[in-house]
C-alpha cells in the first residue's frame, strides 16, 4: 500500500484536519462570491481606472489569480502591492482593496492608512480583527468573512479571497466575472475533488501521483498567462504545506535566462522537478514552448512532471488548477512526514519581528 492511501498518515500529520477544507475547496468559492455581494458598495466604485489590491502571503494567493484573469478580459488595470505604502499613482479615482485573512497584517494596516490619506475608494477584506474594525471605524464597506473549519489559515483560504474580491467588484458593477462563471467553475472543482479525494487509492489519483513525482526534489512550478497565479499558489503551498523548497517562473520569460542556470551547482538538475500547468487556452506559441522547454529541461536530467487544465474558460480553469495544487500540496506533506499547519519558522519571525 502507497504511504498516501494509509489512513493514519494524515492522522498523524494533519491532526488539524486541513483535508476537510481541501476537500470543499469550492464551498468556499461559492460562500464568498453570494455573501460578498451582500455587502452595499457604492456605484460609485464601478468607475475606477486602477484596482489594486494589497496583500502579504495567503492572504495575497487570491487576487493573484484575480489579476491574470482580469488581464486577459477586463480594461480596467488590476495590480498587486505587497508593501507598507501603495504606489505614489494611487488617487481618488483608484479602487484599493485591503485583504488580510487574520486582518492582523502590519504591512496591510499601515497601507490601509497611507490609501486613506490619497482619497482612494477603499474595500476591505478580512475574518476580523484590526483591518474590520478599522473598516468599520472608517466606513469603509467590507466582507468579513467566517472561514470556520473550512480554511483553518491564509494559504488555505484562497477560495474566500479570490471569490470574495469577485463577489465585491461584481457588486461595485465591475462584472468581469458573473454567476455562470463561477458555477462551472465549482463544477470543475468538483470534478478534481471526485478523482483527487484521500479516499481516491493512488493508482487512480493524480494528485497523489504528482506528489510522489516531485516529492524530495527543489520544484520549479512553470506557468503561463492566466496560470501564473496558479503558479504562484502552487509554489506557495509547497513551501508552507508541504515545507519543501518550491518557487515558480513564468513563460514565455523563463526561455530568455533560466535555461542558462542548470549547470550549477552540479547537482541541481538531477535533484529538482519541473511542474508545468498546461492550458490550451495558452497562445499557440506559449504551447510550443512548453514542450521545447520540457524537452531541453529533460535532456539536463531534470524530471518532468505535468498537469493538463481541461476547463474551458480562463476561471474554471483558475479554480480547477487551484483545487488540484491543494491536494498536491496536502500530499506532500504527507510524503515529507511534516504537520501541515505547523509553521515555527514564519512563527519565529513574526514574533522575532513584534520585539523590534
Amino acid at each position: 500500500m502507497h504511504i498516501l492511501d494509509d489512513i493514519r498518515v494524515y492522522a498523524q500529520f494533519d491532526p488539524e484536519d486541513i483535508g476537510f477544507g481541501i476537500d470543499r475547496l469550492a464551498e468556499q468559492v461559492r460562500m464568498a462570491w453570494h455573501d460578498a455581494q451582500e455587502v452595499a458598495v457604492p456605484k460609485a466604485y464601478g468607475k475606477t481606472d486602477h484596482i489594486l489590491v494589497v496583500g502579504m502571503g495567503g492572504s495575497a494567493l487570491g487576487p493573484q489569480i484575480l489579476q491574470d484573469i482580469f488581464q486577459k478580459k477586463s480594461k480596467i488595470p488590476f495590480s498587486v502591492v505587497h508593501d507598507y505604502v501603495v504606489p505614489a499613482w494611487v488617487n481618488t479615482n483608484t479602487l484599493v482593496i485591503l485583504s488580510s485573512y487574520s486582518g492582523t497584517t502590519e504591512e496591510v494596516l499601515s497601507a490601509a492608512d497611507d490609501a486613506r490619506k490619497k482619497k482612494a475608494k477603499l474595500l476591505v477584506i478580512a475574518a476580523g480583527g484590526p483591518l474590520a474594525a478599522w473598516a468599520k471605524k472608517h466606513n469603509v464597506p467590507a466582507y468579513i468573512f467566517t472561514p470556520g473549519d473550512l480554511a483553518k489559515q491564509p494559504r488555505l483560504g484562497v477560495g474566500f479571497s479570490f471569490a470574495g474580491i469577485a463577489g465585491l467588484l461584481a457588486r461595485a458593477g465591475i462584472n468581469v466575472i458573473k454567476e455562470e462563471d463561477v458555477r462551472r467553475a465549482i463544477s470543475a472543482m468538483g470534478e478534481v475533488t471526485d478523482l483527487c479525494a484521500s479516499d481516491v487509492a493512488f493508482d487512480e489519483n493524480p494528485a497523489k501521483q504528482v506528489a510522489a513525482a516531485i516529492a524530495d526534489k527543489h520544484v520549479l512550478v512553470i506557468g503561463a498567462e492566466h496560470l501564473v497565479g496558479n503558479a504562484h499558489v502552487l509554489a506557495n503551498q509547497i513551501n508552507e504545506t508541504g515545507k519543501q523548497f518550491s518557487t515558480y517562473f513564468v513563460l514565455p520569460e523563463l526561455n530568455h535566462h533560466l535555461l542558462e542556470s542548470f549547470s550549477h551547482p552540479k547537482t541541481f538538475a538531477k535533484n529538482t522537478a519541473m511542474l508545468f500547468l498546461h492550458s490550451s487556452l495558452y497562445h499557440p506559441r506559449t504551447r510550443k514552448r512548453f514542450t521545447v522547454t520540457a524537452d531541453m529541461a529533460e535532456e539536463r536530467e531534470m524530471d518532468v512532471v505535468d498537469y493538463v487544465a481541461r476547463g474551458k474558460d480562463l476561471l474554471e480553469e483558475s479554480c480547477e488548477v487551484l483545487q488540484f495544487s491543494s491536494y498536491v500540496s496536502w500530499y506532500l506533506a504527507m510524503m515529507n512526514k511534516e504537520e501541515t499547519t505547523s509553521i515555527p519558522y514564519v512563527d519565529k519571525f513574526k514574533a522575532l519581528m513584534g520585539k523590534t
